[in-house]
């Protein structure tokens, strides 16, 4: 089997990149990339606030962010306190539910909610853990979960939810952890250099120069505030001495905190921010200026201000809803940037996984063929006994393959069962293409066109033909 590319760009529905004209991005986890060590920092500052400022027990400031506990495009439900990973269809993964930090037999699922699937009634109750600050929020409210389980203190699990919701709020719009981040670039922001001449460059920044030398348009959209940005994007160029101090020459236009997803319905009105004196301007914005910076606003202005139609526009981000969903639904192109991919494809690359996944597909294959050769009435002693031992290898083979991604919800992209993930449904409906990183784009040509693999199904009736039966000599 051909090995995949992990800084590969993947394509659910064809894009020409020859047609797009103007190049959108987001700034965190999408221009700037984070160490593991930012979590960390947003746990932390977020217990500390539901115990100083929400009156949480005193316990909880001793609690530990675990980056070997939660996954990206987890579900948490508000009416349960389960925590929970969702195959493509809407149903749990039987080995992906958590009451707290424990989890949960396929019994207990059952017993809570009737069927592994979640109807209608439940899913109003379900909210999704979709982005890349997602992870210490997962981890925090299993963490208060299982405290006031084990204190044996009644709780109502909405309000868990709201709490540390609210916390983890207010570290980010009190700009707690962005002047932690900035007190500290070299520990939490990750630079991706290359060699140019004599000189380290950005990767990023090259990207983003060669769309410029290519007559695009380009656009920085951001719910991040402009200092925060500014700090980061310095720290990040200032290895390439031409740009350090004018990266806003690189965009078109600068929106900071524009309120996404409400960017995408509301009617907001632009402001100019004025950079020297931290404040908004009064003037009208009717048109985007250079070198300008720009608060709030809304799609429907920035198109009317812009004239950039649907078709020609691409947006990069990394928030499946908040950033993908309003673009996509807007007729922009739309690129979900998921760093982890880089991770998970080089697993899956390895043959120690391959092998458990080849021994996976025979004994599925095998039981298959073993559940059609006789009906219950007629199994013989001899058939439980090999069918038992069949589901009990396959177990294994699943059990092993999800313990290379992680020990509590395995990869982010399949489900144990070897079916695509929630999170997996998510891409699919609101990114076009998907990669680890924007600057992956400069493997193929700004003309190419990105074109969905001949092999990809997602109905199971239609034929998957192996590129092996167009091979020659």
């Amino acid at each position: 089997m051909p090995k995949m590319n992990p800084k590969g760009i993947y394509v659910n529905k064809n894009v020409r990149l020859d047609q797009l004209q103007v190049y959108g991005f987001d700034y965190d986890y999408t221009l700037a990339h984070y160490s593991s060590d930012l979590q960390t920092l947003i746990y932390d500052l977020a217990k500390e606030y539901l115990v100083n400022e929400l009156r949480y027990p005193e316990v909880c400031t001793s609690f530990k962010y675990d980056p070997t506990f939660p996954i990206r495009g987890l579900y948490y439900d508000k009416s349960k306190g389960c925590l929970m990973k969702l195959d493509f269809f809407g149903s749990i993964e039987p080995d992906g539910c958590f009451f707290g930090r424990r989890r949960l037999s396929h019994t207990e699922i059952r017993d809570i909610y009737g069927t592994r699937h979640i109807g209608r009634d439940h899913a109003r109750s379900l909210v999704g853990l979709m982005d890349f600050f997602c992870f210490s929020e997962a981890c925090l409210l299993a963490d208060i979960v299982q405290y006031f389980v084990d204190a044996k203190l009644e709780f109502d699990a909405s309000y868990i939810y709201e709490d540390v919701i609210r916390a983890i709020d207010h570290v980010h719009r009190s700009g707690l952890v962005h002047r932690g981040i900035l007190s500290d670039p070299h520990r939490y922001l990750v630079k991706n250099l290359f060699i140019c001449g004599q000189i380290f460059q950005g990767k990023i920044l090259r990207y983003l120069k060669m769309l410029r030398e290519r007559g695009k348009k380009l656009f920085l959209l951001t719910n991040s505030p402009y200092y925060f940005v500014d700090g980061g994007m310095r720290f990040m160029l200032e290895d390439s001495l031409d740009c350090r101090d004018s990266w806003t020459e690189l965009f078109d236009v600068v929106i900071a905190k524009a309120n996404k997803p409400q960017f995408y319905t509301s009617e907001h009105p632009f402001r100019c921010y004025d950079t020297k004196n931290d404040t908004l301007t009064f003037t009208k914005v009717d048109e985007f200026l250079p070198d300008k910076i720009y608060y709030h606003g809304c799609l429907k202005s920035f198109l009317q201000i812009t004239k950039w139609n649907g078709p020609e526009v691409i947006y990069f981000g990394d928030h499946l809803f908040s950033d993908l969903r309003g673009p996509s639904k807007a007729g922009w192109r739309t690129a979900a940037i998921i760093h982890e991919l880089e991770s998970e494809i080089q697993i899956q690359n390895e043959d120690t996984y391959r092998s458990e996944q080849a021994k996976l597909h025979i004994i599925q294959e095998l039981l298959g063929k073993l559940h059609a050769t006789a009906s219950s009435s007629s199994r013989t002693t001899a058939f439980n006994s090999l069918l038992e031992e069949l589901n009990e290898e396959r177990q294994k083979a699943r059990s092993k393959m999800k313990m290379m991604f992680n020990r509590s919800f395995g990869a982010t992209f399949l489900a144990s069962t070897g079916q695509e993930s929630a999170f997996a449904y998510n891409i699919h409906q609101y990114a076009d293409v998907y990669t680890s990183k924007p600057e992956n784009f400069l493997l193929h040509s700004p003309e190419a066109w990105l074109h969905v693999p001949f092999d990809v199904k997602i109905m199971p009736h239609h034929v998957k033909v192996p590129s092996s039966l167009f091979k020659t000599g």
